[in-house]
């Protein structure tokens, strides 16, 4: 048994894709690039959290489809910190950001994964292989 546990405080992300683009959004405190999301609220539900947060960083109505990604850390300043990311979907692509990032785009899933962190990247590839599992599903039972 371990002996010391994460104490962590949770977040949840969307990889958003419109058509085969992936959302990415660039923070104002450090203008790195990162997926959109946030931490939830006492007792709120995951999904609806997720959908909150993505509506307020970025205007966008989506579809949370399924878990693709989960990773756990201790950030710089020793505090643990516990991402959920979750594949996304979206026909609407304009953004209207909130004050929280200075930039968006939509770019590649090629650009998205060498533009991000390690693990956005990392939720990125998984998110893009279950998309393209349930297409190719739904072609072979349709």
């Amino acid at each position: 048994m371990t002996e010391e546990l994460l104490t962590a405080t949770v977040s949840v992300r969307g990889v958003v894709f419109s058509n085969d683009d992936v959302l990415i959004l660039r923070r104002s405190t450090d203008r790195e690039w990162e997926l959109p999301g946030g931490r939830l609220g006492p007792d709120e539900p995951v999904v609806s959290g997720l959908q909150r947060e993505l509506r307020e960083e970025t205007l966008l109505e989506v579809d949370v489809v399924d878990i693709v990604h989960a990773t756990a850390w201790r950030n710089d300043d020793d505090h643990g910190r516990f991402a959920v990311y979750y594949l996304c979907r979206t026909d609407h692509r304009p953004v209207q950001l909130s004050e929280e990032h200075s930039d968006s785009k939509w770019v590649s899933f090629a650009e998205a994964t060498t533009t991000l962190t390690k693990s956005h990247a990392a939720a990125v590839r998984r998110a893009n292989r279950r998309r393209t599992d349930r297409v190719r599903e739904s072609s072979v039972s349709g």
